[in-house]
């Protein structure tokens, strides 16, 4: 069996940045299990690392393996074949999927690693499998804007818990206008409005209590240059919209968490007040980033790639984020862990099991040929007694 992921050992900077973060040990732990696998049983798993699958072969509608380029040579390695290659939201090069379905988010930067470029996608609608939802890309309203490289076009992804421990987004005129706890492409949305209002940078702001519950989080993004620590007279002079505006931001909204006034974006839930301009806060710069691919390759519940005329390629699964048609229009935040490890496990029982009934049907002779020579004699007057007989051996064995 081959199972092809796309990139480099480390995982996608949106999926976190250190074992901390829950996506990060997850994946950690599943590479560790692979690895020692590899020692423990060589026979039964290898790891190729740094090859390049350049296609899918097939014949007929059989998937035979893939061909890969490995030390500047070419090899093929036959098999059933599982796909888990990852998204297309850093496909800024030719041929790219991004500007094929949706060019209004060519120009944007991506939290995805260099290789998220659909490579996968691409392979497999080569071979007649087909694109579902290839037009629906989450847009994550809070990429970290570096003040040294604000240009760049991969951006570190501020962690949701950011906003969900009460931090605010605020406009140039150091004005709310969103409810920070809203579903992304609405708060993508809203950021974009601003920016056509001319409101722009947008920045994200913890006060101290945010900052202390965060600590991790605050450190690290520090560190990198992407957060820097201020007082309120700080913010407010760096906002550029002095301390009367910032103040009446923060008043404003500890009435709302209150109840004393209404929010006009309809925010329900706050945490960590109340806000003062007396207090010390963390900020850093925000602006939308490509985040997710919902769209990918059509696959039905068994995690079989489906061929043109929607029946399954036989000995083809495919998982992860390469799939489409598993989170609809808009994914909401951590499921693409469970679409990497729900479908995961659902490509991989159903490639075993495709592998056994080739088995049993003649497609590999000789583990044939062993399974036919064993036979089990369970005798139901000796529990526990189970006699194990195979032809050829001239014996046979109790259990």
């Amino acid at each position: 069996m081959l199972i092809l992921r796309s990139g480099h050992s480390q995982p996608r900077t949106h999926r976190g940045h250190d074992a901390k973060f829950p996506g990060m040990a997850i994946t950690y732990a599943l590479m560790q299990r692979l690895e020692e696998l590899t020692e423990s049983e060589p026979d039964r798993v290898q790891i190729i690392k740094k090859a390049r699958v350049t296609s899918i072969n097939k014949s007929g509608n059989t998937v035979t393996g893939v061909t890969y380029e490995y030390n500047g040579e070419t090899h093929t390695a036959d098999g059933v074949v599982v796909l888990a290659t990852g998204g297309y939201a850093a496909d800024f090069g030719d041929g790219s999927l991004l500007k094929q379905h949706r060019p209004d988010t060519f120009g944007l930067s991506s939290t995805n690693g260099t290789h998220a470029t659909g490579d996968g996608q691409k392979m497999l609608m080569e071979i007649g499998a087909n694109g579902i939802d290839m037009d629906k890309v989450q847009v994550h309203p809070t990429g970290l804007v570096d003040p040294k490289d604000p240009t760049a076009k991969f951006k570190f992804l501020a962690a949701e818990a950011l906003r969900g421990e009460g931090g605010l987004l605020l406009n140039s005129d150091g004005e709310r206008f969103s409810d920070e706890l809203g579903h992304r492409d609405y708060v993508s949305g809203q950021m974009w409005k601003e920016k056509e209002k001319n409101k722009w940078p947008i920045r994200l702001v913890l006060n101290s209590k945010a900052s202390n519950v965060l600590d991790f989080h605050t450190r690290h993004y520090s560190g990198r240059g992407l957060m820097k620590k201020m007082t309120g007279k700080e913010l407010a002079k760096e906002i550029g919209c002095g301390e009367a505006a910032l103040k009446k931001t923060f008043d404003d909204y500890n009435a709302i968490a209150d109840g004393k006034k209404k929010d006009p974006w309809g925010k329900r839930f706050f945490h960590n007040l109340p806000f003062s301009i007396d207090d010390d806060f963390h900020v850093a710069l925000m602006e939308p980033v490509l985040h997710f691919t919902m769209g990918g390759i059509e696959i039905n519940e068994h995690a079989e790639v489906l061929n043109s005329e929607q029946k399954p390629f036989e000995g083809l699964y495919a998982c992860g984020e390469l799939a489409g048609g598993v989170h609809g229009a808009n994914r909401l935040g951590g499921s693409s862990l469970l679409g990497c490890v729900v479908y995961g496990r659902v490509a991989g029982d159903s490639a075993s099991q495709f592998l056994f009934k080739r088995l049993l049907s003649g497609g590999a002779s000789t583990a044939q040929q062993r399974l036919g020579q064993i036979s089990l004699h369970i005798d139901p007057s000796t529990p526990g007694k189970i006699a194990v007989e195979w032809t050829g051996a001239g014996s046979g064995r109790e259990v």
